[in-house]
This record gives C-alpha cells, structure tokens and sequence, in this order.
C-alpha cells in the first residue's frame, strides 16, 4: 500500500511538471504573439504644475488634475512604465506590463520637483523630464527660475522614478528658429553644423553636470524637420518624440521608436478625456 501511495504521488509530480513545462511554452507564444501584434503605448505630455488653477491652461496644470490622473491610471488598469523599460522592451526583448503608459514632463520646470514628484512617489509612478540645457544652466545661477537646477535634477534622480532626456541644449527658445526647423536661408550643410553643434554642447552640459540622459530627443515644440531625424540617429538616439497626439505601438522593431506620438495633458481636458484617447486614440 505504501509503495503504491508512492508511486500515485511521483506520477502527480511528473504531471505537474508537465503541466508547468506546457504553461511556459504557452506563456512564451503569447509573449511572442503580443509582441508581434504590437503593444500600444499611449504617452502622456505634462509641463508646469501649479496649486492655483486660475493659472492653468494648455500647458500649465494644476497639482490636483494630475493626481486626478495619477489615480485613474491605477485604478483603470495602466502602469506607467520609465523610458529605459520602454527601450528594453523594443531593442531587448524585455517586457511590459498589459497597459503600459509612459509619462513625460517636459521643459524641466521646477514645479515637478515641488509639486509633481511627491505625487509619482505616492503612486510609485515613474515618468521622464525633457531637459533644455540652456534653462537648467541659467537655473543654477539665476534665483527664482521657473526651471529646475542641474543640482535639482540630480535631487530627482535619486528617487530612482525620474530619467532624462534630451530637449536640445539651445533650440527651445522663442526666436527666429522653430525648434530644430531648418532655416529658409540655411544650406543643408550650415543645419547641420547648427543641429550637430546643439547635440554636442547638450552632452557636453550634461556630462559636466553627471546627469546621464536616456537615449531619446523630445523635439521642440514638437516642430518637426525632415532633415533633423538621420543626424539624431547617427547622434546615438534610439527615440525621438513629438507632439503628434497618437497612440503608439510598439514591436520588436527599433524603427517604432522614432517619432513617438504624445498627448499633450492640457487643463481643459478632463482625467475621462486623457483615458478615453488612451483606450481608443482620441
């Protein structure tokens, strides 16, 4: 009887493995499948943060819509994902969770480290800031800037929540200059010794600043340049953003990476608003 009672649980055991042995295979097919199919991305583009809602509009929003969101987003299913995940997930292999959302701050306004960041660490949400090197720059020797310093960048990278990426060094500016757009009267040699120059003193900014920037270019003002994307590939960027409002999908192809639609989250949308277009696109 006791060789019997045995042998009834050895061939339960060897079911069990078999069972385990077919489930990963199972699970591993439906990876795959997912990943070529795509995985939707929707990114959501802040930028100030206030506590006064008479000062909110398309790009200032106030301290309690974001939490709003942030709220939304936990109990409606997405996890925001950090930028680094992102790049893993295309480029690696790695994975993502069901509904990912990528939260992008982007000018490097000293209200994310005042206001926006506590609320990310309440929610263990991570999200990423566009930094202008000029603003951050100028922050560190300017009292009362609106930008972050670099030493306050570097206070919220040690939450281990927030990455950088680049907003060029000098074309986030009100000028003759759209963003990267290319001037009329410039030949395609002069933009891009005028891009190329912009790229190199952004490292050069940050290397000095040891802020370490993720491999990503958040256009300007979203303006767009036909001639600016093969320099920033050959830059070492493995992304680019822009300010095109769609949702994006993602593959195991690097090439999904680059002109990476966003939302920009405005003070006169409502928290159903951002997850409706995050459901269906619009």
């Amino acid at each position: 009887m006791f060789k019997g009672w045995k042998g009834t649980l050895l061939y339960l055991l060897v079911i069990a493995a078999a069972f385990a042995v077919l489930l990963s295979f199972w699970l591993a097919g439906r990876a795959d499948a997912s990943a070529e199919e795509g995985v939707r991305l929707p990114i959501l583009m802040y930028h100030d943060i206030t506590d006064n809602p008479l000062e909110a509009g398309d790009y200032v929003l106030t301290a309690a819509q974001l939490e709003e969101d942030l709220r939304a987003l936990k109990e409606n299913g997405w996890t925001p994902v950090s930028v680094s995940e992102v790049l893993r997930y295309v480029r690696e292999g790695g994975q993502l969770p069901d509904k990912p959302v990528l939260l992008i701050f982007d000018d490097g306004y000293r209200s994310f480290l005042t206001r926006a960041l506590p609320l990310l660490q309440a929610y263990d949400a991570p999200a990423a800031v566009s930094v202008i090197g000029r603003q951050a720059q100028r922050a560190g020797a300017e009292a009362g800037s609106a930008f972050m310093s670099w030493d306050e960048l570097r206070e919220a990278a040690q939450t281990g929540l927030v990455e950088f990426v680049s907003h060029s060094a000098d074309l986030h500016v009100y000028c003759q200059r759209s963003g990267v757009a290319r001037l009329e009267c410039e030949s395609e040699e002069m933009y891009a010794q005028v891009l190329q120059g912009d790229l190199q003193r952004m490292t050069g900014l940050c290397e000095a600043a040891g802020i370490a920037l993720e491999p990503v270019f958040a256009y300007p003002y979203g303006s767009l340049e036909p001639l600016a994307e093969p320099p920033l590939r050959a830059h070492g960027f493995l992304a680019t953003l822009t300010s095109e409002e769609h949702v994006n999908v993602l593959t195991r192809s690097a090439d999904c990476l680059y002109l990476l639609g966003r939302l920009n989250r405005s003070a006169s949308l409502r928290t159903q608003d951002v997850l409706s277009w995050m459901e269906c696109g619009r």
